[in-house]
């Protein structure tokens, strides 16, 4: 009987090199993960965190647009591409997402804004131990990123602008003016009176939004990037159908709900929450002539750049702007990425392509 034990034995050789093998497997293939959320005090209210990633990696603050939209549906994108080696910051911005709700309009401004954000890099500081703090803003996030380099850059390692606007008049006349020639082309080539006379009340009424003094936008805002476009045959968000059509059909799934840690119910509020954020920006003289490009040449640190081809909403030499006033960069520490075929939305429409620039340079000073 012992000797049949024996010989079912594996040599102690191989044991020892498969023990090894299930040791060093355990150690390599799994990265620390950590999926945590939080609130971080402000001034008059509280903004809520979700930190997701990587938990002994690098920070990086994740700023999303708007004013007024949310974080959270972020993290469906990120997931695939950042959270492997980074710890993502999905942060709330005041009176958006999940943060208190913010009833007192006067305290939806731009410098309140920038000193939030500087009360959440504080704290995040504080809280992991000093580690270095990337920002990576898209949209409105892209211009409150630029905001807060120009006064507390040296709290920041880099910062990745995506789609952002340093000019805020220029997409507006930009638009105006490009949608005036496809409605003046549309008018002359169409035989239906109805037609004409819709082609004629555009371009009425955007000779009204180029007259006035742009103190308050909000109505006017909605007209040239989202009514206008659609009735003269292009989209200022999107460049890709397909990619439209499928986030689209991805907002109507739970999964996508879930992972976002949102019910439906929450994501109807914090929709409500951005139409009045929103609201209080575009009515705001201030932010509507917004214009930081002289501003942003104190930055020294490394930025990246990048916009779509098409990308109307912030005008199409928007990030050559950026970029070209960025003048205290060194050319080795500063990029410039268009993506061809891809509009406003970049993590939807590029994808890959998009992804592979922002890690690339995130990586390099990481």
């Amino acid at each position: 009987m012992p000797s049949m034990i024996l010989k079912t034995q594996l040599p102690l050789p191989v044991l020892f090199l498969l023990l090894f093998m299930s040791v060093l497997s355990a150690c390599t293939d799994k990265t620390p993960k950590t999926d945590t959320e939080f609130r971080i005090p402000v001034k008059k209210s509280n903004l809520y965190v979700r930190m997701v990633g990587n938990a002994d990696a690098p920070l990086l603050i994740n700023l999303h647009g708007g004013p007024g939209a949310f974080s959270g549906f972020d993290h469906e994108f990120n997931r695939l591409y950042l959270e492997d080696d980074y710890l993502v910051a999905y942060l709330d911005q005041r009176g958006s997402g999940k943060s208190d709700v913010e009833k007192d309009s006067s305290m939806l401004n731009m410098d309140q804004f920038v000193e939030d954000l500087d009360a959440v890099v504080d704290h995040l500081k504080d809280k992991y131990n000093n580690r270095p703090v990337n920002l990576i803003g898209a949209s409105w996030g892209g211009t409150l990123g630029l905001l807060y380099m120009i006064k507390y850059q040296e709290k920041i390692n880099t910062y990745t602008c995506v789609s952002g606007k340093a000019d805020g008049v220029y997409p507006i006349l930009a638009l105006i003016e490009y949608e005036r020639s496809l409605a003046e082309k549309l008018l002359k080539e169409s035989d239906d009176p109805e037609a004409q006379d819709h082609y004629r009340k555009i371009l009425s009424r955007l000779q009204e939004i180029e007259q006035s003094d742009f103190d308050q936008l909000f109505e006017e805002v909605n007209l040239l990037k989202h009514t206008f476009p659609e009735a003269l045959g292009f989209n200022a968000y999107w460049a890709n159908e397909k990619a439209r059509k499928e986030a689209a059909a991805l907002g109507k799934t739970s999964g996508y709900y879930e992972r976002a840690h949102y019910t439906k119910a929450e994501f109807d509020t914090v929709m409500q929450k951005f139409e009045y954020v929103n609201r209080v920006f575009r009515n705001t003289p201030e932010y509507n002539h917004l214009n930081i490009i002289g501003e942003i040449g104190v930055i020294t640190k490394p930025v990246l750049v990048v916009q779509g081809e098409y990308d109307y909403a912030i005008g199409l030499k928007q990030a050559h702007k950026i970029y070209a006033a960025l003048k205290k960069v060194p050319e080795d520490k500063k990029e410039l990425h268009i993506i061809p075929g891809a509009a406003h939305n970049l993590n939807l429409e590029a994808g890959e392509a998009y992804f592979d620039i922002v890690k690339s340079f995130l990586d390099k000073y990481n």
